[in-house]
């Protein structure tokens, strides 16, 4: 009869009941809630994500552009990379063929190799860039150095400098495409990937947009979002955080960036304060004709920045409003660090002591990793 079939068992999911002294008292286990949280994101594809994502048309880089021309489209668009293809006519193809990805940074990165850019500026700095005719004198040398550097054909500057994105599809799950977002086969971050539709990329998903999703959907996390960032070993501050002082030329801490295969520096004062963040982001907008601003010292560089003008709402970060560094102090939450990265639009928060000084660095890939990675 109706009433002796059996009743489903109510699906566990965050908590777990449990009687102490006739008391019930609920216990938050974070291990089952990543596990929830996982079975979640696995249900979810790809196609979720961008169905959130504010629509836009995808930029693409014809491959006999200049750099120059390269870098003007990719500031009209305010993005910082696009797909590279060889057009259909080259390869008798009907459609183009996807050579890989590009960014300003790469650009860069391929300019301190091929030009004379970075010698140039030290034996500057040796002669000392102490006024601003010194200044000028030395943007006016470097812009006659790498002028050659901006009438290459895009192709020319691609090579190793493209890079060939892990490819998903529509129904590749949130899970699967969290972990394709960690690294690559050399150990480095991968920041973004190709979305194919018919061997063609129809769009590019990147961290920041899986971290918007996770944000969106964080009732999900449970007993995570209370959780300490350090309990979760989402930094390890054994490693410490590479920095520069506010002074040292633009040019010269993407330099460093590049050899140490980093993503961003900090910047602080004489007294080991943290007052900004310098990163391949901070590259945005930035055409041929301005290279030359990366001679300035990096607080100048990001001051003229256009990339830096979003305003910050917490007390702690309001002295890092015109630097663009977010912070977090010791014992928060992670449920503050998605909120603080996801409402700013930024990869990567510092952990900072009761002295403003950074002790450790979050990114999103860290975030991702903790999420999709089952721990040891």
């Amino acid at each position: 009869t109706k009433s002796e079939m059996p009743t489903a068992a109510p699906q566990k999911r965050h908590a777990e009941t449990m009687t102490t002294k006739g008391k019930k008292v609920k216990t938050a286990d974070p291990k089952k809630a990543l596990t929830i949280f996982r079975d979640f994101v696995a249900g979810k594809s790809v196609l979720d994500v961008l169905n959130e994502k504010k629509k836009r048309e995808m930029v693409q880089l014809d491959h006999s552009i200049t750099v120059a021309r390269a870098l003007q489209v990719l500031k009209k668009n305010n993005i910082l990379s696009a797909p590279v293809v060889l057009a259909a006519s080259v390869l008798d193809h009907e459609s183009e063929d996807y050579l890989g990805i590009i960014d300003a940074g790469e650009i860069l990165r391929k300019l301190c190799r091929e030009t004379t850019m970075l010698e140039e500026l030290e034996a500057a700095k040796k002669k000392g860039l102490n006024s601003d005719e010194k200044v000028w004198d030395f943007q006016k040398k470097l812009d006659s150095v790498c002028q050659e550097f901006w009438t290459r054909k895009l192709i020319q500057v691609c090579g190793q400098d493209v890079t060939l994105l892990p490819t998903v599809y529509s129904k590749t799950s949130v899970k699967e495409l969290m972990t394709h977002m960690l690294f690559d086969k050399s150990g480095h971050p991968i920041h973004r990937v190709a979305l194919l539709d018919q061997a063609r990329v129809s769009a590019i998903v990147t961290q920041s947009d899986v971290v918007k999703f996770i944000k969106r959907h964080e009732k999900e996390l449970g007993p995570i979002l209370d959780s300490k960032v350090e309990a979760l070993g989402l930094y390890d501050p054994s490693k410490g955080v590479v920095v520069v002082t506010a002074d040292t030329p633009a040019m010269e801490a993407f330099h460093l960036m590049f050899t140490k295969e980093l993503s961003c520096v900090g910047i602080v004062d004489d007294n080991g304060v943290l007052i900004g963040n310098l990163s391949t982001s901070d590259l945005r907008g930035l055409e041929a004709s301005r290279f030359s601003h990366l001679s300035l010292g990096v607080a100048k560089f990001l001051k003229i920045s256009k990339a830096l003008s979003r305003p910050f709402a917490t007390v702690l970060n309001a002295r890092l409003n015109m630097l663009r560094a977010l912070a977090l102090p010791l014992g928060s939450t992670f449920k503050e660090l998605l909120k603080l990265v996801e409402e700013n639009r930024v990869h990567r928060a510092y952990i900072v002591d009761k002295n403003f000084k950074p002790i450790g660095i979050i990114t999103l890939s860290d975030i991702l990793h903790i999420l999709s990675v089952v721990a040891s």
